[in-house]
C-alpha cells in the first residue's frame, strides 16, 4: 500500500470514528429519559433484535422498586451492561424521534457543536498539499497586491496636495487674467459704440438710395399692371368663348351617356334573370350535395370506429410483444450477473483457503 492509500485509510478511519461519537452522543442523551419510561422502552424494543436488553432492564427496575426513596440509577453491573448496550446499538435512538425532538437546548447545542466539529474535520482532513499551496499564492499575490495598492494611494495622496497648489496658483492667475480681459472689454465696447455710430449714417444713406430705387420700379410696375390688365380681358373674352364650345360639346356626351345608360339597364335585366335561373340550378345541386354528404359521413364514422379497433389491437400486441422481450433480456441480464457473482465468490473462497493454509504453515 503506498503512502496516499495510507494515509486515506487513516483519514477515513478518524471520521468513521467521529460519526460513531456523533451517534453514540445522541443515544446517551435519551438513554435517561428511555430508563424513566421504560414501559414504552419495552413496547418499542419487544420483538426487534434489541429485545435481548429487556431482561436485564427488567431487573433493574425490580431492583430500584425494592429500594424506596432512591431514585438515581445504582452504578452496579448490570446498570453498566445497558448502558455499554445503548452505545454500542446507538441506532435505538431513531426508533424514538420524538425524544430527539424535544431535546434540551444545552443538548442541542452540544449536538451541533458536534456536527460541526464533524464538519471541520472533514474538511481539513480531506484539503490537500496542492489546495494549500494554492490559496498560499493566492494569499501571496493578493498580499503584493495590498502593498502596490498602498503605494499607488500614497502616490495619490501627494499628487493631490500638489493639484492642490496647482490650483491655488492657477485661481491667483485667472483672476489676474480676468481684470485683463475686463479692461480689454472696457476698450472693445468704446471701439464698437464708434463703429455702430459709423454704420448707423451709412444704413441711412443706402435707405435712402433704396427709396429712391423704390420708387422708380413702382411707376415702372404701375406700367406693367396696365398692359397686363388689357391682355387679361383679351383673354378672358376667348376663354368664354372657348367654354361655350365645350359646354355644347358637354350636353352631347350627357345625350349620349344617357342612352348607354338605357341599353346598360336592359343587358343588366337580363344577367339577372339569368342569375336567378342558376341560383334555382345551384340551389337543387346543394341539396344533392347534403343528401351525399350525410350518407358519406355514416360510412366515414363507420370506416373510422373499425380503423380505430384495429390501431388499438395492433397497439396491444405490440406493448405484450415489448413487455415479453424486456422480461427475457431483464432475465438473461440476471442470470449473466449471477453466473458472475458465483465466480468471483468461488474465486475469493479459494483464494481465502490459501491464504489460510499459509498462515497455518
Amino acid at each position: 500500500m503506498d503512502k496516499s492509500a495510507e494515509r486515506r485509510a487513516r483519514l477515513e478511519g478518524v471520521e468513521r470514528v467521529l460519526k460513531l461519537s456523533q451517534e453514540r452522543i445522541k443515544i446517551a442523551m435519551i438513554i435517561p429519559k428511555l430508563l424513566a419510561n421504560a414501559d414504552n422502552l419495552k413496547s418499542v424494543l419487544k420483538n426487534t433484535c434489541y429485545e435481548e436488553i429487556l431482561g436485564p432492564i427488567d431487573k433493574m427496575m425490580h431492583h430500584l422498586g425494592k429500594q424506596t426513596g432512591r431514585s438515581k440509577l445504582p452504578h452496579d453491573h448490570t446498570t453498566m451492561r445497558i448502558v455499554d448496550f445503548f452505545l454500542v446499538n446507538h441506532q435505538i435512538y431513531r426508533f424514538f424521534p420524538h425524544l430527539m425532538r424535544n431535546l434540551e437546548e444545552r443538548d442541542r447545542k452540544v449536538l451541533a457543536a458536534f456536527h460541526f466539529l464533524l464538519e471541520s474535520a472533514h474538511t481539513h482532513l480531506n484539503r490537500s498539499s496542492r489546495s494549500e499551496i494554492t490559496k498560499e499564492r493566492k494569499l501571496h499575490a493578493i498580499y503584493h497586491q495590498n502593498v502596490d495598492i498602498q503605494k499607488k494611494i500614497l502616490e495619490l495622496k501627494s499628487s493631490l496636495a500638489f493639484q492642490k497648489v496647482v490650483g491655488k496658483w492657477k485661481t491667483a492667475a485667472k483672476g489676474i487674467y480676468l481684470m485683463k480681459v475686463e479692461d480689454d472689454l472696457a476698450n472693445k465696447k468704446w471701439q464698437n459704440n464708434v463703429a455702430i455710430q459709423n454704420e448707423i449714417e451709412k444704413c441711412n444713406r443706402t435707405m435712402r438710395l433704396y427709396h429712391k430705387g423704390s420708387t422708380d420700379r413702382q411707376k415702372e410696375l404701375e406700367e406693367q399692371l396696365i398692359a397686363a390688365r388689357e391682355a387679361y380681358e383679351t383673354m378672358t373674352k376667348k376663354n368664354l368663348r372657348e367654354e361655350q364650345d365645350l359646354r355644347n360639346e358637354k350636353n352631347k356626351l350627357l345625350l349620349q351617356l344617357q342612352s348607354l345608360l338605357k341599353k346598360y339597364d336592359t343587358t343588366l335585366g337580363e344577367k339577372m334573370r339569368a342569375n336567378i335561373a342558376m341560383e334555382d340550378q345551384y340551389l337543387l345541386a346543394k341539396k344533392v350535395l347534403d343528401d351525399f354528404m350525410v350518407q358519406f359521413r355514416h360510412e366515414e364514422r363507420i370506416y373510422k370506429n373499425i380503423v380505430v379497433k384495429r390501431e388499438e389491437e395492433e397497439r396491444r400486441i405490440q406493448q405484450q410483444k415489448l413487455v415479453v422481450f424486456m422480461m427475457n433480456r431483464a432475465a438473461a441480464t440476471i442470470q449473466k450477473y449471477w453466473r458472475k457473482w458465483k465466480k468471483d465468490q468461488r474465486k475469493r473462497n479459494r483464494r481465502a483457503a490459501k491464504g489460510k493454509g499459509k498462515k497455518g504453515k
